[in-house]
């Protein structure tokens, strides 16, 4: 079945018309030239006593310049995403990083003097009206200010990230890009690329999935030199690096970036891991309705049920807008617009970026959202899932450049409340016994995926990271690494391959954005607890969510989470989402099973 999703297309016409338009050069020209009058404006106002209304423009100046650097680069990475062999986008996106570089660079001297700014000067300026806009931004950086460095190791840090770090994650993201498999199904041999062939993790047939998992796992195992030598490089890179600002442990600056504690992490962390017999208890349960012993590792996707549906490009997108209306009429209408604008690139291709992500710049650029999308219903949910990226995109406009983003502990909550509606509507829609048993077990597996696995890739980045620090790890040491925790996660109730360890290497989180990991686990708890509140409240919670998505990066995690009833610092907060999943999930599918006898 064709999905018909071929002629998705984004139209990136609204960024620049092509990738030879003059109007890449002369943003370049005009990004260089603001940065000299912003660095010039900046060492004015340090020498004499400025106004807030001074300081005011100064930070818009800063804004209207980081979002045009930032649109160049996200127009570079975009045309790089849909077709990775195209090396005009490859060199645009490699100069838009080093003009992003050169931007920090500039800026250095003042991001530490505005760090270190007195408490009477901070008073004096932030407590004004005027700049209350920017408090937050100015609070960050100032308590940055224990983890800075000397103005000129902070440029060389900039500068050696080039070849550094942003170079290993651009040549991991190329290379595994670049893979191709030979696969036989029913008589015929088929060349696909990962996204493809991470497709049939979900075949009916369970030699296949095999063969799938085989063919993903060896391919790491073949690239072994070059991918383990990626990971120590990025590993020790980060070690490096955040050791000599002094943070007590590698994940520390990552929660510091985060706005969160070590403290709270931990705790997340540990709570998941004590939950880990609720996966045990399904994967035992599923095995039972596929009639096995004991599932292998690569039926932990397997579908449940003798058909696997699939879905047209046109009913995934009515299922989506659907869903969403229900919620709220103004969710729908900017998640439409998506669609109607071609803000989305749905089909699979051969030298396409694999997986979906939502990429959002600033308050005057509107979000793009890529997915490779075959048909399935996870496929379904993963397009709600990025959409509630574009709506956290969109709604966040209502704040300025420096307040738009948030951090990644929050980046989540809009994409997996997305999956949540999602889950409730194709539960109401779906009538047939064997077909909603099958959702149930997938929805229970999605969130397996995003709460424990997620926290597996955390506990191994934290176990590979410590072992780093000491010495170079070889391919079969981050293995063990990574076998040990999927054994912890899975415990006995899936058979293991040989292989099953070498999958660390092909999670490109890792890589990309080391304990990055940890946010999809800590917004799927975050968001149960909201979801729950909206069961409770009804309409009446819907306003408060949107605000909270309004607010983008405008203050702390903890502070805007409070506004919605939340509080991060509660022991037990973590738990009642894991007893949520219990209750309401697993529940329901012995139920549904009973039910259907």
């Amino acid at each position: 079945m064709s999905t018909k999703a071929e002629g998705i297309i984004w139209n990136l016409s609204e960024l620049y018309e092509s990738q030879q338009s003059p109007s890449i050069e002369k943003d370049i020209d005009e990004i260089r030239s603001a940065v000299d009058k912003i660095v010039e404006d900046f060492n004015t106002l340090w020498n004499n006593d400025a106004s807030p209304e001074q300081w005011k423009e100064l930070f818009e100046k800063l804004e209207e310049t980081y979002e045009k650097a930032g649109r160049i680069v996200m127009y570079a990475y975009l045309l790089l995403s849909e077709n990775t062999a195209n090396q005009q986008a490859n060199k645009l996106f490699t100069r838009a990083q080093e003009i992003s570089s050169e931007i920090q660079n500039k800026l250095v001297p003042h991001r530490l003097k505005l760090a270190q700014l007195s408490d009477e000067k901070y008073e004096k300026l932030f407590s004004s009206d005027v700049l209350s806009n920017y408090r937050h931004f100015v609070d960050k950086e100032r308590k940055s200010r224990r983890f800075l460095l000397p103005e000129g190791e902070e440029k060389i840090i900039n500068l050696k990230n080039l070849t550094g770090k942003q170079a290993m994650t651009k040549l991991y993201s190329e290379f595994q890009s670049s893979q191709r498999y030979e696969v036989e199904i029913d008589g015929k041999k088929k060349i696909m690329n990962e996204s493809q062939l991470r497709a049939l993790r979900m075949h009916e047939n369970p030699n296949l999935r095999e063969k799938a998992f085989s063919l993903l796992f060896g391919r790491l195992k073949e690239n072994e030199i070059v991918l383990t030598n990626i990971y120590n490089s990025i590993a020790k890179d980060w070690i490096i690096e955040n050791k000599r600002r002094g943070f007590p442990a590698p994940i520390s600056a990552r929660n510091f970036e985060n706005e969160v504690s070590d403290e709270i992490i931990s705790s997340l962390i540990q709570t998941t891991m004590d939950n880990n017999t609720i996966v045990q208890k399904y994967y035992k349960l599923k095995a039972e309705l596929l009639n096995v012993r004991k599932l292998k590792h690569s039926d932990i996707y397997a579908p449940i049920g003798s058909t696997k549906r699939l879905y047209s490009w046109d009913e995934a997108k009515e299922m989506v807008l659907d869903a969403m209306q229900r919620f709220d009429g103004k969710v729908a209408s900017i998640v439409k617009d998506f669609f109607d604008g071609n803000y989305i690139h749905a089909p699979v291709l051969p030298d396409k970026r694999g997986g979906a992500f939502c990429y959002y710049v600033g308050p005057k650029t509107h979000p793009y959202v890529l997915v490779n999308f075959t048909g399935q219903l996870d496929d379904v949910m993963t397009l709600a899932h990025e959409l509630g990226h574009g709506l956290h995109g969109v709604l966040s406009q209502k704040q300025t450049m420096l307040n738009y983003h948030t951090p990644l502990t929050m980046a989540e909550t809009a994409s997996v409340f997305s999956e949540m509606i999602m889950m409730d509507y194709l539960l109401e829609k779906i009538e047939d016994p064997n077909e909603k048993i099958s959702f149930v077990a997938s929805k229970l597996e999605g969130m397996f995926a995003t709460m424990h696995r997620q926290n597996m890739f955390t506990r191994f980045e934290i176990e590979a990271h410590s072992a780093i620090s000491e010495q170079y790890m070889t391919f079969d040491e981050l293995s063990d690494i990574y076998r040990q925790e999927l054994k912890n996660m899975f415990g006995n109730s899936i058979e293991y391959f040989n292989f099953s360890g070498y999958e660390w290497a092909g999670i490109p989180h890792m890589f990309h954005t080391p304990f990055y990991c940890y946010a999809y686990n800590f917004a799927q708890l975050l968001v149960i607890s909201l979801y729950e509140k909206y069961l409770e409240e009804g309409k009446n919670f819907v306003p408060k969510y949107l605000e909270l998505l309004s607010s983008g990066g405008s203050d702390s995690p903890e502070k805007l989470l409070e506004k919605v009833g939340v509080d991060l610092k509660d022991s037990r907060f973590w738990q009642r989402g894991f007893n949520f999943v219990e209750r309401k999930l697993l529940t329901l599918l012995n139920t549904l099973i009973q039910e259907r006898g």
